[in-house]
């Protein structure tokens, strides 16, 4: 049974075990984050990924694939969900995880207004799945979560 909220994350550790052969951690290295769901923070999370990422030595490509899914999850989860939303990232075993969700207390819908222009908008999460190996989405009483999963290949630890 799905549960209705993401699993506790903590800050990037520095002590993670790596193997000489692949370069990437034993043990799983994690961030995590929350901020008000407002169009304008996205950036905000985008940016946090990009500082943690970096720190984690992901490749520029691998970077660029993680913040678009990053940005496009934070977007709808600011446009169409509750007070809150989270970013939480999981890198172990060759797969950097992306959690985005929405929680909180429930607001009023944030529609688009109607002279938008629906080409820029409603490919998001095509955008993820082609990016990502799988994508799992999580909808309960206590707001969505998406985990979008993103193989990796040039992850290396944290620099001491």
């Amino acid at each position: 049974m799905p549960s209705d909220t993401a699993p506790p994350l903590t800050a990037p550790r520095s002590d993670s075990a790596t193997d000489s052969r692949s370069r990437l951690p034993h043990h799983p290295v994690k961030a995590r984050f929350t901020l008000p769901a407002h169009e304008a923070l996205v950036g905000c999370l985008r940016g946090a990924a990009r500082t943690v990422l970096t720190r984690w030595r992901l490749s520029a490509e691998e970077q660029d694939a993680a913040l678009l899914v990053v940005g496009e999850l934070a977007a709808n989860a600011a446009v169409h969900g509750r007070s809150e939303m989270s970013l939480h990232l999981v890198l172990a075993h060759g797969t950097l995880g992306i959690i985005v969700g929405d929680h909180g207390d429930l607001v009023p819908s944030r529609r688009r207004p109607a002279d938008d222009d629906p080409d820029e908008h409603g490919r998001g999460l095509d955008i993820v799945h082609t990016l990502s190996t799988g994508v799992d989405v999580h909808c309960g009483d206590h707001g969505t979560w998406i985990l979008a999963r993103l193989a990796v290949t040039v992850a290396h630890r944290e620099a001491d």
